[in-house]
């Protein structure tokens, strides 16, 4: 059984385990415990990934996110494997994993493995300590540092789609782009406008809002997805 440096380890997660061969156990993959008959952490994994989808959710309802929409893609951006995988590099914890010898040659290409021991981590601080020390474990090494990126991404997404498009189709080379009112309706004081996106001429969206600018934008932001779909 290899040494496990648990006072290291527990210095850089910022947490003090009272079961200390729990702590160990996070870190075992499974290579590792098929050589040496150990119980791997997999079952961790699995557990810690839906405390983190609820921690994460539960930070993004509580503060204004947006509606399910936006919250759906914010929890993404939050749990998915590349912030999981820089809360691990942060910490400086990938030395504690224990590998098989197998595994050991090819684990700094598997970004997965590295990414699943925070969810691992995550179920032993919560198994140990309850709720309270898991939150503050998540909030303080994934949502603090994420929380930033997250709102940049909100506010990318609602940036200015004319100008979005107009790149995209300059970038690609797709030709020109222009817009047709359709429809103007309602009152003076509370109109409503119909707008059409056309791609050299040709209608490729529509859009609607309270002044042709908005309207505009709302049919560049769907023609902007649908050519983007249709390349990809």
């Amino acid at each position: 059984m290899s040494i496990f440096d648990i006072a290291g380890c527990e210095e850089k997660i910022g947490y003090s385990f009272k079961d200390k061969m729990l702590l160990r156990k996070c870190f075992t993959h499974a290579s590792y415990a098929n050589e040496h008959g150990e119980n791997d952490n997999e079952l961790l994994e699995f557990f810690g990934d839906a405390i983190i989808q609820f921690v994460v959710t539960e930070h993004l309802y509580k503060n204004g996110y947006g509606d399910e929409g936006d919250l759906t893609k914010a929890r993404a951006l939050l749990v998915a494997k590349t912030p999981l995988l820089k809360a691990v590099k942060r910490l400086g914890i990938e030395e504690f994993v224990l590998l098989g010898r197998g595994q050991e040659k090819t684990a700094s290409q598997d970004q997965k493995l590295f990414s699943s021991i925070y969810e691992a981590l995550v179920a032993g601080i919560y198994i140990d300590g309850g709720m309270t020390s898991a939150k503050n474990f998540i909030n303080r090494t994934l949502i603090l540092q994420s929380d930033k990126k997250v709102k940049e991404e909100k506010r990318t997404a609602n940036n200015d789609y004319k100008s979005r498009f107009q790149e995209y189709v300059q970038k690609y080379k797709l030709g020109s782009i222009s817009y047709e009112t359709l429809k103007r309706s309602g009152p003076d004081h509370s109109p409503m406008f119909r707008v059409a996106a056309l791609l050299n001429g040709q209608r490729l969206a529509e859009g609607e809002g309270r002044s042709k600018k908005s309207a505009e934008m709302s049919a560049a932001q769907k023609a902007l997805e649908k050519i983007d779909k249709t390349n990809n």
